[in-house]
């Protein structure tokens, strides 16, 4: 076999690996996505849970630094035409993406949704072009594939050439997500009150004087075992108190990116039938590949 062939192998050989690797992750995305029960917010347990739900206002909203639209999340690239002397290539200028929490909800309650580290497949996506760095004004509509080539052939030849891409979640669109649930506040997780007055004595002795000042009764700069005694009762009843505060502190529910990282964390506009049936397709895709690619190596070795 000649070294042209062993390096095309060698190539075949690692674009079937990868293929194998991303055909395995999205067929594990499309069995977790159809076999994972959906939970209501109020209901769900501490850890990997679907949730559907819808996006709410609350959380304030953001602006696109694109379009200028109102959201609670974007994602935003702007890309230049770069022309050699054979090929054309667009090289990415500009790239921005959101990480501020938004919330959710459903029948029974909200969830606040950290987007950062999620594979986010939104909806309201779209592409258009000019010949700034940036927009030139805000553009409402999304624009059609004929409206797309109009902005390509009266972009003036001698002028730069750009490209747009924006994605974005919007107030009281109907969500699915999957990822990791927590929640605190309501009275859970409360640390004992033992634990709670070695923190406050430990907080106490950092500012030593002010202890001594409300403490040494004798005023003989150190505290006696009677002194250490009377600290200690005030401690124990600041801890009655701080654990009081924790226990009436409001439940809280967040939706986050899962510590497993064989876990993925998505947030999808598109309805779970509908995300499904795209894993199980690119799953299928991958699987064709990776057969073409091993009749490939095949035929190169006989």
């Amino acid at each position: 076999m000649s070294t042209d062939a062993l390096f095309i192998n060698f190539l075949l050989c690692v674009a079937l690996a990868i293929t194998a690797w991303k055909g395995f992750d999205f067929l594990k995305r499309y069995r977790l996505i159809t076999g994972t029960p959906t939970s209501k917010i109020r209901a769900a347990h501490q850890g990997y849970v679907e949730l559907i739900g819808h996006i709410t206002e609350s959380s304030g909203l953001l602006r696109s630094p694109l379009s200028g639209r109102e959201c609670v999340w974007f994602r935003c690239r702007v890309s230049r035409l770069q022309s050699g002397k054979k090929t054309q290539k667009w090289s990415i200028e500009y790239a921005s993406e959101s990480t501020d929490f938004f919330e959710i909800s459903d029948t029974t309650d909200s969830c606040l949704v950290a987007p950062e580290g999620a594979t986010i497949r939104a909806e309201h996506t779209r592409t258009w072009y000019g010949s700034t760095p940036m927009p030139d004004s805000a553009i409402d509509k999304p624009a059609s594939n004929l409206n797309k080539l109009n902005q390509i052939l009266n972009t003036p030849l001698d002028s730069e050439r750009y490209q747009y891409q924006e994605s974005l979640l919007f107030p009281y669109e109907k969500i699915y997500a999957l990822g990791q649930f927590s929640t605190t506040g309501g009275g859970r997780h409360l640390p004992s009150l033992e634990s709670i007055k070695g923190d406050i004595i430990r907080e106490w002795k950092q500012s030593y004087d002010n202890l001594l000042d409300t403490f040494d009764t004798d005023n003989n700069q150190k505290l006696d075992m009677h002194e250490w005694n009377d600290v200690l009762a005030a401690a124990e009843s600041a801890a009655v108190e701080r654990r009081k505060e924790l226990a009436n502190q409001p439940t809280r529910h967040l939706l986050c990116q899962p510590a497993e990282k064989d876990h993925p964390y998505l947030l999808s506009t598109f309805d779970e039938e509908a995300l499904a049936k795209r894993y199980g397709w690119y799953a299928l895709g991958a699987l064709i590949a990776l057969m073409l690619e091993m009749w490939a190596i095949i035929t190169l070795w006989t």
